[in-house]
This record gives structure tokens, sequence and C-alpha cells, in this order.
């Protein structure tokens, strides 16, 4: 019999991947535009599945220290990442509308980008990782396992159903962007638009939930 706690761990990690700034980040990570084609494709889908390597990178290291520790440590701290997540979210959305005239310059001063994208991805989804019911829910999955390799399990699952959603999360999203380039250029200033006004828009609301919690 299939425990619960293994079955929760991994729907928690597929519905975790969705939330709203989590969402947004891998969007402006993974709609950079450098060439169309299935390469791009594929750039694009690896930055998604680097978000969520970096996200359950940080989710295991959390795991791995109260196993070691062996104590209920409070879950108040996802409060605290939260300071760095709204900033953070505010940074990525002026990246994601930046681009647009990042681009039309390199349109007419061709030269070859720097590949900071990857490193990126991996410490946005590192920030991630403790933010919002992330972290939480590692704690409280953690605690709840009767003995440490169900903890193992309960971690492992949980970080597979991040890495499997975001994916496929990056797949249709390269998928539909690369679409989209192909035909229309104008298209892909509107997704940058979109994409970052969205993006400082979790942002500026991640502060005031935070801001709120203080009062």
């Amino acid at each position: 019999m299939v425990n619960p706690l293994l079955l929760d761990s991994l729907l928690l990690g597929v519905q975790h991947s969705f939330e709203p700034d989590h969402m947004a980040a891998v969007s402006v990570l993974a709609s950079e535009k450098e060439k169309s084609g299935r390469r791009h494709l594929w750039r694009v889908i690896w930055r998604s599945s680097h978000w969520a390597l970096g996200h359950s990178f940080t989710l295991i290291l959390f795991a791995c220290f109260i196993l070691l520790l062996k104590s209920a440590l409070s879950l108040n701290i996802a409060e605290q990442v939260e300071l760095a997540v709204g900033p953070l979210m505010i940074w990525l959305g002026v990246v994601a509308i930046r681009r647009n005239y990042v681009q039309t310059h390199e349109r007419a001063h061709p030269h070859n980008p720097p590949a900071t994208t990857f490193s990126r991805s991996f410490w946005v989804g590192m920030v991630h990782g403790l933010a919002g019911t992330g972290g939480a829910c590692t704690v409280a999955l953690t605690l709840a396992a009767r003995d440490a390799a169900t903890a193992v399990w309960i971690i492992i699952l949980q970080s597979a159903g991040i890495i499997v959603a975001m994916t496929l999360y990056g797949c249709l999203l390269a998928f539909s962007l690369t679409k989209v380039v192909d035909r229309w250029r104008t298209a892909v200033r509107v997704i940058n638009y979109a994409v970052g006004i969205f993006s400082i828009g979790i942002g500026l609301l991640t502060l005031w939930e935070v801001a709120q919690s203080y009062r």
C-alpha cells in the first residue's frame, strides 16, 4: 500500500510549482530570446528545468538539515525568505521589459551575449525553494515521516514533482514561443511586457503580504 505521505509529497511538489511567483519567474527566465528553431526550444526547456533543479536543491538541503538536527524548526522561516522574493520578482520583471530594448540594440550591433541565464535560473530557483509554501511543506512532511527512509522518499518525490511540472511547463512555453517568434516578432515584445508586468505585480503583492504579516 502506498504511503499517503509519499503521494501527498509528490502532488504538493506539482502544485507548488504552479504558484504565481514561480510561474512568473520561470516565464521570465525561459522566454529569453536568442535564436529560433529546435536549439532555442531545447534551451528554453533546459532553463525551466534548471530553475526546478535549483528550487529542489534548496529544499533537499533544508530537509537534510532538519533530519540531521531532528528538531522541529520554525515554519516562519518562509516568511523571512519572502523578503528576498519580492525584490527578486520585481528585478525579473524589469529584466523582461528591458529585454525588448536590449534585443533592439543587439539587432543593430550583434555580439555574443554572456551565458549567464543558466546560472541565473538555478539561483533564482534556489531562492524560491524556501519561499511561500515550499519550505513549510518540506518541514511538515519531513517531520511527519516515521523514519529517515520515508523522509528521504518524501524529499525525492516532492523534488521530482517540481522538476517534472516545471519541465513540462517549459515544454509548453517553448513550443508556444517558438511558433510565435517565427511569425511575429512584435508578439515577442508584447510577451516580454506582459511577463515583466506580471512578475513586477507578483513582487509587489509579495512585499505587501509580508508587510501585512508584520502588523
